[in-house]
């Protein structure tokens, strides 16, 4: 049989954070900036005049970090998974809405391993990763929640 990629060293990461969390102001220009971009002209304000964000607006968080050996940056905090396989694909992403993000806020993201669920292809073992990021603002208030599984082998 087999040795399983899910060691209890590898399960304890579940529910941990994955790297530092993150904040980052949001500045009414750079919502307007999106919109550009996106070619988007419906300007949203709420009742007191502030600029409300479209639904997938992130503010620019900087990560700073290292390069790693695979060429991916590393974000300040992030740690290496101790597991065998090292190959990464992105598998998908979900997202959950919350509050609207607002000119103004200040967001924090944070984000934690999920889950993990091993599995096998024809080419071997397979890990399939999935994390939460939560974006909240300077109320604690959740701005959305993404999940991106990530497929290790």
């Amino acid at each position: 049989m087999a040795e399983t990629l899910l060691t209890p060293e590898l399960l304890a990461f579940v529910g941990k954070p994955m790297w530092d969390a993150e904040t980052s102001l949001v500045r009414e220009d750079d919502i307007l900036r999106y919109q550009e971009a996106l070619g988007d002209p419906m300007i949203v304000r709420g009742a007191d005049g502030v600029l409300i964000a479209p639904p997938l607006f992130l503010p620019a968080f900087h990560h700073g970090g290292t390069i790693g050996d695979d060429g991916r940056r590393r974000k300040p905090g992030e740690y290496d998974l101790p597991v065998r396989v090292k190959r990464r694909l992105m598998a998908g992403c979900g997202v959950e809405f919350g509050v609207p993000i607002r000119a103004g806020d200040t967001i924090t993201a944070s984000t934690t391993i999920e889950s993990m669920t091993e599995k096998q292809s024809s080419k071997g073992p397979m890990l399939l990763l999935v994390t939460a990021t939560e974006y909240r603002n300077q109320r604690g208030e959740l701005n959305r929640i993404e999940r991106w599984t990530v497929i290790r082998r």
